[in-house]
């Protein structure tokens, strides 16, 4: 059923290339959209899946439990007010798409990517909390088990219960779910991803199908080594190096995405993801979507990821991700307006006072991305010298994005910018970025580049 249905679109899309040629132009400004969408959401070995307007594409949307009716306004391409989505990519790498496989039966598996995004339009931001699968939840009706089950569970409607009920039941307007199957031929049209691999990386796993053999440094990868990096896990951090290394590719995808080059792939692109989308949003949303994204840069996109600890081992029969609440109830309130009550017991002048106090003994990991051993003991000296007592070396993996710049990246780890914004106005340089993707304890992770360096040479 499902080859017919993509063969009777193939044949509508190439009915008439002369209106596809005229249609090309604004087809390209939606299609941008939609793999933004999807890219965001299939960073786990998902797929993009989003079509163009005149597709007569079909999907099995669910109904969520308390969504709005509508996000848009009266004005159907635009949105007035904040919007949450709920974004779920899964991982069918073992059981590939056949004839026999109803989009359906691809979309019931583990959700190895849970995000939930909200959309401020008047600001054109966008916020992005990432959920570890591995997150201990409780799933109405089943009980106490890891987050990605939800959906294998009872579907979109539970696994979008099962996200609300964690995030103090924040309200989900729309979702989107995607499969694993097009992500690798969609980046193969896009020409590949450049990306910074950290570390050699090697694990074969042939039940999920994997076999990652990677050698350290910059390098762009194909749709099968694109998908194998996001999915390797078989380091210390487990679940929440993917997590980071998601949120890496997603920068180098939008990245990609919005290169002249896209636009001329628009009929390539659209035979790919047809087939691998399920989403509530209609197609007035989807453009009202576009017009909110068309004004996001790489510093309006906040990208956090669910505070928390991986479980010990003897706690519980799994592993497990498990969370900081209290940490959780900050990110909450800072970037998806979730009201949590708390007792005021202090005025702001003392609260102000604490804070200033508090500053100075923030987590401050320092990775030195210069490839100059020298620059480890001036980086301490410096920062200590200013008041910083908890500041140490850190090995972890660099982010390549703004390596070509020499810029610093000043990472706000757990969400907070004020603090991120405080170190750089005690260093001087750099670029704060509100990321998970720096050192996994820290509260602020500096990758030193060459003008810090210079500035430590001169102190």
């Amino acid at each position: 059923m499902q080859k017919k249905r993509f063969d009777r679109q193939q044949s509508q899309i190439n009915t008439s290339s002369h209106q596809a040629d005229q249609k090309k132009p604004k087809a390209a400004r939606k299609l941008l959209v939609y793999l933004i969408i999807a890219f965001i959401s299939g960073i786990s070995g998902a797929s993009f899946a989003l079509v163009l307007a005149s597709s007569p594409f079909r999907h099995t949307t669910a109904v969520l439990p308390n969504s709005s009716k509508s996000i848009t306004t009266i004005i159907p391409t635009q949105i007035d007010r904040p919007v949450n989505i709920l974004i779920l990519g899964i991982d069918n790498s073992g059981h590939p798409h056949q004839a026999a496989f109803t989009l359906g039966e691809a979309l019931s598996g583990n959700s190895d990517t849970m995000l939930l995004i909200r959309l401020l339009p008047k600001t054109h931001q966008v916020n992005i909390l990432s959920l570890p699968r591995d997150t201990r939840a409780e799933i109405p009706g089943v009980g106490a088990d890891k987050i990605n089950a939800a959906n294998v569970y009872g579907g979109m409607p539970l696994a979008a219960s099962t996200v609300s009920q964690l995030l103090r039941n924040i309200p989900i307007d729309r979702y989107i779910r995607v499969d694993t199957e097009g992500f690798i031929h969609l980046v193969d049209a896009l020409g590949g991803v450049e990306v910074n691999v950290p570390k050699a990386m090697k694990y074969v796993d042939r039940s999920q199908n994997l076999n990652i053999n990677f050698v350290a440094g910059n390098q762009t990868l194909n749709g099968q080594h694109l998908q194998e990096y996001v999915r390797f896990r078989h380091d210390a951090l487990g679940d929440i190096g993917r997590v980071q290394r998601q949120q890496e590719v997603l920068q180098a995808l939008l990245h990609k995405l919005i290169q002249p080059d896209t636009f001329n792939k628009v009929q390539q692109l659209l035979q790919i993801v047809q087939q691998n989308l399920d989403t509530d949003l209609s197609l007035g949303e989807m453009l009202a979507i576009y017009h909110v994204l068309t004004g996001v840069d790489r510093y309006h996109l906040n990208m956090v990821m669910l505070p928390g600890r991986f479980s010990l081992n003897n706690e519980y029969d799994s592993s497990y991700w498990i969370e900081n609440t209290q940490a959780t109830d900050t990110v909450l309130t800072r970037y998806f307006d979730v009201s949590i009550p708390t007792e005021v017991t202090q005025d702001d002048q003392q609260l102000t006072t604490q804070k200033s106090q508090a500053s100075k003994t923030i987590q401050i990991a320092l990775v030195n991305a210069t490839g100059q051993s020298d620059i480890n003991e001036k980086a301490i000296k410096f920062f200590r010298n200013r008041g910083f007592s908890n500041v140490y070396i850190a090995d972890h993996e660099i982010d390549s994005m703004l390596e070509s710049t020499g810029k610093t990246q000043i990472i706000a780890q757990q969400g907070n910018p004020d603090i991120a914004n405080l170190v750089k106005k005690e260093i001087g340089v750099g670029q704060v970025q509100v990321e998970a993707t720096g050192d996994l304890y820290s509260d602020v992770t500096v990758i030193i580049r060459e003008d810090l360096a210079t500035k430590f040479r001169s102190n």
